[in-house]
């Protein structure tokens, strides 16, 4: 060091405060993708968790239109025996 010349010096100075702000930067971005990191698989579980409960959702929607249309069937079959006994005591 003491045979460097005063410019010498100086862009060593400035070389060693850049250098110690790139490590600071690596930090900081090292913290930042691992926060990322850790909020994706937090927003991947949340949206697995909703594709799962809209799934179960549209499989018990599945269930009630079935269950709707089996009702609808019977409920005309009623309605057409009523009519045809109708039909026949009005004979």
């Amino acid at each position: 060091m003491e045979s460097l010349t005063p410019f010498e010096r100086a862009l060593l100075a400035q070389f060693e405060s850049l250098a110690s702000a790139s490590e600071a930067s690596l930090k900081q971005s090292e913290a930042t993708a691992s926060a990322l990191s850790a909020l994706s698989k937090q927003a991947g579980a949340r949206i697995e968790a909703i594709e799962q409960r809209q799934e179960a959702l549209s499989a018990h929607l599945d269930d009630l239109a079935s269950a709707l249309t089996t009702q609808t069937l019977q409920t005309r079959a009623l309605v057409d025996a009523v009519n045809r006994l109708m039909a026949e005591l009005a004979k």
